[in-house]
């Protein structure tokens, strides 16, 4: 994402026909530094734009876009973000460096949201290491697994999909966390098998002291479910924050699923029925926090909405 001082820089290519209608948009959308390089695109000799606009005018920018002329308005045009490079004269702080470029948002989600048997093999990987920590009484290795598991990218994809009631785009976020979280249990599992078969037993009690809270939820647990899914949801606006926000979510969910799996391996129901219910109030709670706070935040938005030009067309200075 797009973060730092200064106005981001939009780069288009776009058909020669449709250059002086995006150049409009562009002007009355608060955009500075405008250049157009015609027939810069290759293989198709399309124009290159560039400009720096304020984030609070990029999503209205792009819906214009896509509107323009008709449905196929944004046929063959191609636009990407790029972050701030002016050095003189240099960018001043203004409120308009913590507007959400929505758009954004929702596409780097998708992209690292979606399931893939990457994000699926680094849980099962991390739910592997939290099953030692938890078998061998182990809080470093269970943290050293929160901070390895991509969990917190399905979850968010999951409640921005909810926030936006993307109903459609919300059931697949769901089979992606079913999928990631029951591999991790499954995996959890075979590995405890392995080492209860090699003759490696539960760390005494005093030991496991440190993760006993894992399968025992209480009112706690709602607590810091909510305050992981309201800080998770703040963190994808705020890319800086991103890495230390998803261990923190990370905490309220590979360390239960793990644990389902060593429970199910050690024959113990108690600890198997807490997991389980530790796992789905966590999950729960982070995808109502996350979408409650996400829709909040994109109401409370206000968004410059630039006047809408003339019809597109081709000027003789183009």
């Amino acid at each position: 994402m797009v973060r730092g001082l200064g106005m981001p820089t939009l780069r288009i290519v776009c058909p020669p026909d449709r250059t002086d209608h995006i150049v409009r948009l562009l002007q009355t959308g608060a955009a500075s530094g405008i250049a157009v390089v015609p027939g810069a695109g290759r293989p198709d000799r399309g124009d290159l734009v560039l400009a720096e606009v304020p984030r609070s005018y990029i999503d209205p920018l792009l819906a214009r876009v896509r509107a323009g002329a008709g449905a196929g308005a944004a046929h063959g045009v191609q636009l990407a973000i790029q972050g701030s490079e002016r050095l003189l004269p240099p960018a001043a702080p203004s409120a308009d460096d913590e507007a959400v470029v929505w758009a954004e948002v929702i596409h780097d989600l998708h992209a690292g949201g979606r399931l893939s048997w990457v994000n699926v093999l680094l849980v099962v990987i991390a739910a592997g290491i939290a099953a030692i920590g938890i078998i061998e009484g182990q809080l470093l290795l269970i943290v050293g697994a929160m901070a390895l598991s991509p969990d917190y990218l399905p979850i968010a994809n999951t409640y921005l999909a909810l926030s936006r009631r993307a109903w459609r785009a919300a059931t697949g976020g769901a089979a992606t966390l079913a999928v990631c979280f029951g591999s991790a249990a499954a995996a959890a599992g075979l590995l405890a098998e392995l080492l209860f078969g090699a003759g490696d037993p539960p760390a005494p009690a005093p030991l496991r002291e440190l993760t006993l809270f894992i399968a025992h939820p209480d009112g706690l647990s709602v607590v810091v479910a909510l305050l992981a899914g309201v800080a998770g949801a703040l963190a994808i606006t705020l890319p800086g924050a991103r890495g230390l926000v998803g261990v923190f979510v990370s905490v309220t969910t590979i360390p239960a699923a793990a644990n389902i799996g060593v429970a199910v391996a050690a024959r113990d129901g108690s600890e198997l029925a807490g997991a389980t219910v530790q796992l789905l109030v966590n999950v729960a709670g982070l995808l109502v926090a996350g979408a409650v706070t996400l829709a909040v935040r994109h109401r409370g938005r206000a968004p410059q909405q630039p006047h809408p030009p003339g019809p597109p067309g081709r000027s003789r200075s183009a």
